[in-house]
C-alpha cells in the first residue's frame, strides 16, 4: 500500500537535489563521532546507512525486474571522507537514473508493487530527514519545508510505518494529527510501543496540531516548539512510544500516594 502522490516527478527530483545537496553539506561540517538526532547516532554510521539506501534504490533502478532482497551490499566505506563523497556520487547516479525511466517503471518497491514515481518520493523524503538530523546537529536548522511538501511527506511515513495486521492491543481511540496550514488531517491508532495503523476518522484520545513542517519533524522525534497537544496524558506518551520518540521515565508516584 502506497499513499497518493501530490508532487510530480519533477518537483522529488528537485528536492532530492537540493535536499540531498544540504544533507551533504551539513554532514561535512561535522565530525565523524557527532552525535546526529534523533536517536544520537554518530555522524559515521548515519552517513554510511544513507549511503547503503542511495545504493539499494539504485541497484533497483538498474535492474527493476528483481526482488529488492537479491540487493548484496558490499562493505561500506570506512573512512568518513570517503563515505561522504560516495554519498554524492551515488545521488547523481539515482537522479540520472529517474531522469531516464520516467515517473511509471514498476519496481519491487518494500516487498509489494511500486513504480520509479514512489523511489523518487521516498529518496527525495530521505533526503529532507537527513538534511534536518545533520543541520540540528551541527547547529544550522534546515528552513522550513512547503506545507505541500511537508504534508506529502507525513502522508508517506505514516503508511510506510503502519502495521495494521500487527497483533497488539490497540488504544480505544485514535490519535489525530492536523495540519493546521495545508488543513489535512489523519486519524491514526496506536498501541503502548508497539504499532500504529491508519484510523477511521472519529472522536480522538489525543490531538497533535501543527504547521505541516513542525509536526513531520515532531513525529520525526526531533524537538519542536510550536505543537499543540490536547488529550489524555497516558495516550499520549503510548502514541509516541508507538512512533519510537525517545521518552523519559514516567513519573513514579511517592508510595503514600500509590492508592
Amino acid at each position: 500500500m502506497t499513499s497518493p502522490h501530490t508532487l510530480p516527478l519533477t518537483q522529488y527530483l528537485d528536492l532530492l537535489d537540493r535536499h540531498g545537496r544540504a544533507a551533504l553539506d551539513a554532514l561535512s561540517g561535522l565530525q565523524p563521532d557527532a552525535k546526529v538526532p534523533p536517536h544520537g547516532t554518530d555522524a559515521l554510521g548515519h552517513a554510511q546507512d544513507h549511503l547503503s539506501t542511495l545504493e539499494i534504490w539504485a541497484w533497483l533502478l538498474e535492474h527493476p525486474e528483481s526482488d529488492w532482497r537479491a540487493f548484496e551490499a558490499g562493505p561500506p566505506p570506512s573512512g568518513y571522507a570517503e563515505v561522504l563523497g560516495a554519498i554524492g556520487r551515488v545521488r547523481d547516479r539515482l537522479t540520472r537514473l529517474l531522469v531516464e525511466v520516467g515517473p511509471d517503471l514498476p519496481v519491487d518497491y518494500f516487498g509489494r508493487p511500486g513504480t520509479s514515481h514512489d523511489v523518487a518520493r521516498l529518496l527525495a523524503h530521505e533526503a529532507i530527514c537527513v538534511a534536518i538530523a545533520a543541520g540540528e546537529a551541527r547547529g544550522v536548522p534546515v528552513p522550513a519545508l512547503h506545507p505541500e511538501v511537508a504534508t506529502d511527506y507525513v502522508d508517506r511515513i505514516l503508511v510506510h510505518w503502519s502495521d495494521p495486521g500487527a497483533d497488539v492491543h490497540w488504544y480505544p481511540a485514535p490519535a489525530q494529527l492536523l495540519a493546521a496550514d495545508s488543513g489535512r488531517s489523519w486519524w491514526v491508532r496506536f498501541s503502548d510501543g508497539e504499532a500504529i495503523a491508519p484510523a477511521e476518522e472519529g472522536p480522538a484520545s489525543v490531538t497533535v496540531s501543527a504547521a505541516a513542517d513542525d509536526l513531520l519533524r515532531w513525529l520525526e522525534g526531533h524537538p519542536v516548539g510550536s505543537v499543540e497537544v490536547a488529550g489524555e496524558r497516558a495516550a499520549l506518551r503510548a502514541f509516541r512510544r508507538s512512533l519510537g520518540h525517545r521518552l523519559e521515565p514516567a513519573p513514579r508516584r511517592p508510595w503514600w500516594r500509590r492508592r
